[in-house]
């Protein structure tokens, strides 16, 4: 789950939703790296959400001149990418980039000066703590749902379908 929260009228529609697509590819790709590489993939991509939020935002109590961007991404806790074994440069490389695409969706150089204005929140999830398709979801379940390692039939199996039935009904609309 990625939550942009930005100045009121940052980014034109189509800027926002070229950034969502891209906050939601790069949380997969680091967030199972190296054990998997989930950007692409259409069954995460349906549980890759990005919710936009724009308001007034303001720092030391003034209007900045330029928009500032709040990034939260939310990971289950353990993600080996993020908050595992390499968890360090995983974390580096995630608030890098993301901060460059946000920096690039409004047309600006990743620069220090510029990216003082995006910073990003990584928040983990605890085990057992997900709620989704009507119920708990435990982190042995979100990875048998990623690696397709379950069985035809299995709640991560029918969870996988939904998903998909799901996107699929939004994408033909």
């Amino acid at each position: 789950m990625i939550e942009l929260t930005t100045t009121k009228g940052a980014l034109d529609d189509a800027a926002k939703q070229r950034l969502a697509a891209e906050l939601s590819t790069l949380a997969l790709e680091l967030e199972a790296a190296p054990l998997a590489r989930f950007g692409d993939v259409a069954h995460m991509q349906a549980l890759a959400w990005c919710f936009v939020n724009e308001q007034d935002v303001f720092v030391g109590g003034e209007r900045h001149p330029k928009p500032i961007y709040r990034v939260t991404i939310t990971i289950p806790e353990g993600a080996p990418g993020v908050f595992g074994p390499l968890a360090e440069r995983g974390r580096d490389k995630l608030v890098k980039r993301v901060t460059a695409a946000v920096l690039a969706a409004e047309g600006t150089e990743s620069i220090m000066i510029e990216a003082h204005r995006v910073w990003v929140l990584l928040r983990q999830i605890t085990n057992g703590h997900w709620g989704a398709f009507g119920e708990v979801v435990t982190l042995p379940e979100l990875a048998a749902y990623g690696l397709i390692s379950d069985q035809p039939g299995s709640k991560t199996d029918r969870m996988r379908q939904a998903a998909m039935d799901s996107i699929g009904a939004v994408s033909s609309t």
